[in-house]
């Protein structure tokens, strides 16, 4: 058996251990304390064709695509610019580290008092949650870079826009990538915390108004879609880093 063979197989046991287990203690509790496997693929049947779960993806894609686009944005720009220019970085970096470190969550109150409670409030909210790992990644990457580089290209008189273009920007691509990713993942994160405390739209909503419900099969069910959307963004974004640095080892 080759070593692709293999680490699938064992991937496919762990899980039928995984199911079997849980069928054994589910069996042995209340329903509404924990469904069996069975009951929470049968509730995944009645989300999918109840349209209920597709409705509140389709909710979720389009505040992620959004928030992410502002965040890779802001993310990256600022992010090239502070890793070159260290003064900037000095005078910035402070202020965005105290932010970096201030629980996300506890800014819900503020973002409900400037932007209400619709989708532009969670938006912001998913917006705060993906940008600091896509700034901080693509900072700490241009600063990292093997400053010989720069060091020859002010040698040889290059432009400063120059070698932003031809030395810093493709040096910069993997953390632009990892970044991106690290944001997305973590935007995921923000979007199910807004539903529970913004407006109860999208995937956070949905989880929200199941638990609220009782309807704990259904509840699992929205869960364990989170849970599989993260997991095919990770690997997917995975896979385009190493097809678009091949040279770089994936962090």
């Amino acid at each position: 058996m080759t070593a692709p063979a293999r680490d699938w197989a064992v991937r496919i046991a762990a899980l039928a251990l995984l199911l079997l287990v849980w069928q054994q203690v589910a069996q042995r509790l209340p329903a509404a304390i924990l469904p069996t496997p069975v009951r929470v693929g049968a509730a995944a049947r009645d989300l999918l064709t109840g349209g209920e779960l597709a409705l509140a993806w389709g909710q979720t894609v389009t505040q992620v695509a959004v928030a992410m686009a502002l965040a890779s944005v802001a993310g990256v720009g600022l992010g090239l610019l502070l890793g070159w220019y260290r003064p900037l970085d000095q005078l910035l970096s402070p202020l965005l580290g105290a932010l970096f470190l201030t629980p996300r969550i506890a800014l819900v109150p503020l973002i409900a008092l400037w932007f209400g409670l619709q989708d532009l409030a969670k938006i912001v909210l998913i917006l705060a949650f993906g940008f600091f790992e896509v700034f901080f990644t693509v900072r700490d990457g241009v600063r990292g870079m093997e400053r010989s580089y720069l060091e020859l290209a002010r040698a040889y008189g290059v432009p400063t826009w120059r070698t932003l273009r031809t030395v810093v920007l493709p040096a910069a691509r993997p953390y632009v990538l990892t970044g991106l990713r690290l944001g997305l993942l973590h935007a995921l994160v923000g979007v199910v915390l807004a539903g529970f405390f913004l407006e109860t739209s999208g995937i956070g909503g949905l989880i929200y108004n199941l638990g609220a419900a009782l309807r704990t099969a259904e509840l699992v069910a929205a869960l364990l879609s989170v849970m599989v959307v993260g997991l095919a963004v990770n690997v997917g974004l995975r896979r385009l880093e190493a097809r678009l640095t091949p040279w770089q080892v994936t962090r």
